[in-house]
């Protein structure tokens, strides 16, 4: 059997189609779609970063996104808002744990630290940090808000420490010190490199210390 030239053409385009078809018709879940844009937010930037980039990342047509966000912005603000609303309720719960301030600031860098650079949520965090910019001004005061709760957490455990002697500078300097070490830790930390997470959150501990105290019987706050 023969077959013409134009009639190659039109098979090769029903095949297309059937294979968009398909793609359009794939059911993804939501929460896909977040992972991808967030490691491509924080690969290429935001603005670098377009819906079909997304798309193809989870395997389906770019119009398909809309059945679940009404914009790029929509997908960033999810992203930048699960991130802060999480972190503040695991500091929360940590720093409501029955245990000497310095263990508690321990936790509590263990928990920063494991955001940014140690669990799968790293792409959130990434994004929530680098990425603030982009925020638009209607969005900025909710995420400002759970900044803002974030910190004073940090701040409230960081002033007991300064209170029991067990910090060696002043809270405001410690928080600064704290904070720009752990957010620089996503530029050069690896899972395989020199220092664990745990032992990398020890020698920020370390830092903080005061000689005075002593922490031989330390408690069991631990970072869940």
């Amino acid at each position: 059997m023969t077959i013409s030239a134009n009639s190659s053409i039109t098979l090769k385009r029903n095949r297309a189609t059937q294979g968009a078809g398909k793609r359009s018709r794939v059911s993804v879940p939501r929460e896909r779609i977040l992972n991808a844009a967030a490691r491509l937010f924080r690969e290429r930037g935001y603005q670098r970063t377009t819906v079909r980039d997304i798309a193809s990342a989870v395997g389906i047509l770019s119009g398909s996104l809309f059945h679940h966000f009404r914009s790029k912005e929509e997908m960033l603000l999810e992203i930048m808002r699960t991130a802060a609303i999480t972190v503040c309720i695991r500091a929360e719960e940590l720093a409501s744990r029955k245990a000497p301030p310095l263990e508690q600031l321990r936790a509590l860098i263990q928990l920063e630290l494991g955001c940014v650079v140690g669990e799968p949520t790293t792409d959130y965090h990434g994004v929530l940090f680098f990425e603030w910019r982009e925020v638009p001004k209607l969005a900025r005061p909710e995420l400002t808000a759970l900044r803002s709760r974030y910190r004073r957490t940090w701040r409230a455990v960081l002033d007991a420490c300064a209170r029991d002697g067990s910090l060696r500078c002043q809270p405001d300097a410690a928080v600064h010190v704290l904070h720009g070490a752990i957010m620089g830790a996503m530029n050069w930390f690896k899972p395989s490199g020199r220092y664990s997470l745990e032992e990398y959150g020890d020698i920020l501990v370390t830092m903080m210390r005061s000689q005075t105290p002593s922490l031989d019987a330390r408690s069991t706050v631990s970072v869940v």
